[in-house]
């Protein structure tokens, strides 16, 4: 079948219009062809010209019929294929490991950034601070709207200017944020149903594990509510006004620290601090207990602790 009218039959087929018609055996056979010509029932020796819409309609719709078809085909092989599908999403289901690691930076953040973005009724975080804090992960535009976002952060991030702004906006899209002493981790809940606990080796982001296993999603939720119910209440309108109070409570979690052995740097990681913060902190307290060396101070503040109910509560600060 010719793909366009010949230039003879474009010539022939503008006379058949102006005259009505033309003998048969001057149609060329392109005209014939693509249907733009016909014979009449009362003449066999004549062809008359049909409109171009008409004739074009006519040459397409075996191609339209077989077009048709095909899709009926596709939804039937859609259909067959429905059953299987779902035997194979619960085999993979069953098969997967309920405990999987995530390796690499360029890994992990958008596995993390997925995981925020399919929360649909819960989000909860631990977030420590460090050399980079979670802001992107905690990104109102990346929760879903009518999801419940609460966020942990040490007392230390009270104190942060950067982090402040980021707490305004998460409060102003409807997130809640507490602080406590110190949080020994990076985690992650969506939905009660998934978790993901992230370590940091040179990059902050170098791993990750998914968990999916039921029983231990649900000890990880368990304890981030003990440690929300312990957390003190954040307002962005307020911390300015609280800072001493962080300031005192973040110096009761370094004496605890420091009764426990811990380093300085140990101590920076675990309170969200720099390593100067609290070699800060260190010789403040040194020096109101009267310390002359390291393993004097432990044992100061320990006995501080025992004989006044509690480290720090009559120190002066």
């Amino acid at each position: 079948m010719p793909s366009t009218v010949c230039a003879q039959g474009l010539a022939r087929y503008r006379y058949a219009v102006i005259k009505g018609c033309m003998p048969l055996n001057q149609a060329p056979r392109c005209l014939l062809e693509l249907g733009l010509v016909t014979e009449p029932p009362d003449d066999p020796r004549l062809v008359v010209p049909v409109a171009p819409d008409v004739a074009l309609d006519e040459l397409l719709q075996p191609y339209e019929d077989e077009i048709r078809l095909g899709r009926q085909r596709v939804q039937r092989a859609r259909s067959d294929f429905s059953s299987v599908q779902a035997m194979y999403r619960a085999a993979v289901r069953e098969s997967r490991s309920s405990v999987a690691r995530i390796d690499g930076e360029g890994a992990v953040m958008p596995t993390l950034e997925r995981a925020v973005r399919s929360c649909r009724s819960e989000l909860a975080t631990i977030q420590p601070l460090g050399e980079r804090n979670a802001f992107d992960l905690e990104d109102p535009r990346l929760v879903q709207p009518g999801v419940t976002h609460r966020t942990l952060y040490p007392h230390a991030a009270q104190t942060n200017a950067r982090l402040r702004r980021h707490i305004a906006q998460v409060e102003d899209a409807g997130g809640q944020v507490r602080t406590v002493d110190q949080v020994i981790g990076r985690l992650l809940l969506c939905d009660r149903s998934s978790a993901y606990l992230v370590h940091s080796d040179s990059s902050p982001y170098a791993g990750a594990v998914e968990i999916t296993h039921p029983g231990i999603v649900a000890f990880l939720v368990c304890v981030f509510e003990e440690a929300w119910q312990r957390g003190t209440p954040v307002s962005a309108q307020a911390v300015r006004s609280r800072e001493p109070v962080i300031v005192d409570e973040v110096e009761r979690a370094v004496m605890r620290l420091l009764v426990s052995g811990h380093t300085d740097d140990a101590i920076a990681r675990r309170l969200g601090v720099s390593r100067r913060t609290v070699a800060g902190h260190v010789a403040r307290i040194s020096q109101q207990l009267g310390s002359r060396s390291r393993a004097q101070l432990g044992y100061l503040i320990a006995a501080a602790e025992a004989a006044q109910g509690g480290a720090g509560e009559r120190i002066a600060l």
